[in-house]
């Protein structure tokens, strides 16, 4: 009896131990690191073990390939944007990308002697690399831009033009802590001798998405825009993400206003363990 006694309690206590490995399993794929204590020290708090594991929102996963659309308005302009980026090495990993683009947008201008719209289609498809150091993310790419043109006075077509070009692109993501961030980016192009940068922070809120400060800088031979606002990045609902952004747009034709942007980008969650 004593025998059978022991045989029974060593079966319990191998079932036991079964059981307590599978519940560490699941722990270990939905627990999330514990916050400190201190609100302010877990804000600036920099060290690279603080890094949350499988952080959507420094985008952490493995896709090869996202694809991506907006709309962009103001008082007297309204585009849409969509492309795609391919990087066959992962999406958290250094490597060679690909990136397509596609936009269509209308400007509008309206002085004493008429009505002037433009209507813009632009398209550009760009290789380069991307690389990470610590808490630094860069791409950059150079490639074929194209433009054209279509020129209206008074609803009347006026003319139209075609241009090619070379444009460049560098687009740099860093995260100082775990709870704040800073994007920045440039791109330029030898049509029209056009450039755009734009600057943004953020702090992680939630858990959710980061919020914070954005400005823009735009300028070609024919004009200048400047953008002050704020910006929501990285709300996730399912495979998508969203961005969005809104504030005050000023141009050298003496046109302010307010502007608008939305922006989405399908990326499936990561898979736990995923070999990527």
């Amino acid at each position: 009896m004593r025998t059978a006694g022991l045989a029974i309690g060593f079966s319990q206590a191998d079932a036991a131990g079964a059981q307590d490995f599978d519940a560490m399993d699941v722990e270990f794929n939905v627990l999330t690191p514990a916050r400190s204590k201190s609100f302010w020290s877990e804000l600036f708090d920099n060290r690279a073990n603080r890094k949350r594991p499988f952080d959507y929102l420094s985008g952490g996963m493995p896709d090869r390939l996202i694809y991506f659309g907006g709309i962009d308005a103001s008082k007297w302009s309204f585009g849409a944007f969509a492309g795609a980026q391919w990087m066959p090495n992962g999406f958290d990993r250094n490597g060679f990308i690909l990136r397509l683009f596609a936009s269509e947008s209308l400007e509008r201008y309206v002085d004493r002697f008429g009505r002037y719209d433009t209507q813009i289609t632009r398209a550009y498809l760009l290789p380069g690399y991307m690389f990470r150091v610590g808490r630094m993310e860069a791409q950059f790419l150079l490639g074929p831009d194209a433009e054209v043109d279509f020129f209206y006075r008074n609803g009347r077509s006026d003319r139209w033009r075609s241009r090619l070009g070379l444009r460049g692109i560098a687009d740099l993501w860093w995260e100082p802590t775990a709870e704040l961030m800073v994007q920045y980016a440039l791109t330029g192009t030898t049509i029209d001798n056009g450039y755009t940068t734009r600057i943004a922070a953020g702090w992680r809120l939630f858990d959710s998405f980061w919020i914070g400060p954005e400005a823009a800088l735009s300028r070609d031979r024919f004009s200048r825009q400047t953008r002050i606002g704020v910006h929501l990045t990285g709300l996730r609902t399912n495979d998508y993400e969203w961005s969005f952004a809104a504030g005050r747009v000023s141009d050298d034709f003496g046109r302010d206003g307010v502007y608008g942007r939305l922006g989405i980008m399908l990326r499936p969650k990561r898979a736990p363990f995923f070999d990527n």
